[in-house]
């Protein structure tokens, strides 16, 4: 494949993740083509790591760099605006989960990128960890029957909400983690959420100014009388061993797989006791992405999908103030 040039909008943690990860060239034959951030000083301290150029409005940098994709990591509630703005340039675009905070933006963004003829995903990454990925096969291949149930958890440290997250306090552990859970049942079990009941704490992260949910839980039932219950916590100590507690079980009528996504299935002893992230899997989510854009193949990763998890996690919301179960949209 000959290089790809891809534009990064937005300069916080994701967007550094993947601009440092092409600059390393930790994804072969793609590049950074610029960085786009309306806080200049962040966009040039990230572009000036990655060795490439700072703007800071998308309609220069893509008439200065014509890239050949974009990668929108704003956050969540501003997704909507570059999104369309890239779709009216032409440009194929990879924006973060969720795909936006409301069913709204999110109808309006599918919109943008079907009008516009332009390829558009969703950049669901765990459908590229590895355990996750030979699951969606099994269950593909039928080893496990009809799927009936999920459980899953996705945790993290509380220093992502207090440290590396600036915008914790405009979202929740729900939209923030638990996204990835509910795309994940929807890959694998392909089930339309009818209905959902949340419950959540807040205390520890709103002690520290942050007004947002500590954890949150969440059942969720499906059009096929399957349901799921998952849960999404963000203070985990700072001790914890790895970055990430990650995990989901899927049960069907004929088999059950259990998915450990978090210790990406290496244990090192030495010194200390310690689960290093070997298995990196972003580079090739990325290659995915660039090959379906030119319409080589289809990565699955649609922003319909998007839209079914935006929905799903809008319901969640007002049973989370209602305390009622809540119907999906």
């Amino acid at each position: 494949m000959a290089e790809k040039r891809i534009l990064v909008v937005g300069a916080g943690t994701m967007g550094t993740a993947l601009a440092r990860m092409l600059a390393e060239g930790r994804a072969p034959g793609v590049a950074p083509a610029g960085v786009v951030d309306i806080d200049g000083a962040r966009a040039l301290e990230l572009a000036n790591a990655a060795g490439t150029r700072a703007f800071g409005d998308i309609s220069t940098a893509v008439r200065e760099t014509l890239p050949d994709a974009a990668y929108v990591a704003t956050p969540d509630a501003q997704h909507r605006a570059p999104v369309e703005e890239l779709a009216g340039l032409g440009i194929p675009v990879l924006v973060e989960k969720p795909l936006a905070p409301t069913a709204e933006d999110a109808e309006a963004m599918a919109e943008a990128v079907r009008r516009a003829g332009v390829h558009a995903e969703v950049n669901w990454l765990q459908r590229w960890n590895p355990p996750f990925a030979e699951a969606a096969r099994a269950i593909s291949a039928g080893e496990l029957g009809e799927v009936r149930l999920f459980n899953g958890r996705l945790n993290h440290l509380v220093s992502s909400p207090r440290e590396r997250l600036h915008w914790s306090g405009g979202t929740t552990p729900a939209w923030y983690l638990m996204s990835h859970l509910f795309d994940l049942a929807l890959w694998l079990g392909r089930k339309r959420a009818v209905s959902v009941y949340a419950l959540g704490g807040r205390g520890e992260l709103a002690g520290r100014g942050i007004e947002t949910y500590d954890w949150v839980h969440a059942i969720v039932r499906y059009a096929d009388g399957a349901d799921g219950v998952f849960e999404a916590c963000w203070i985990l100590p700072d001790s914890w061993p790895a970055a990430s507690d990650l995990a989901l079980r899927v049960v069907g009528t004929r088999g059950a797989a259990d998915i450990d996504g978090g210790q990406q299935g290496l244990a090192l002893a030495s010194e200390r006791y310690r689960y290093p992230a070997v298995l990196q899997w972003a580079p090739q989510r990325l290659a995915a992405f660039l090959r379906a854009a030119e319409g080589r193949t289809s990565t699955g990763a649609s922003f319909e999908d998007g839209v079914a998890v935006t929905k799903l996690l809008v319901a969640l919301h007002r049973s989370l103030e209602s305390g009622a179960v809540e119907r999906v949209e």
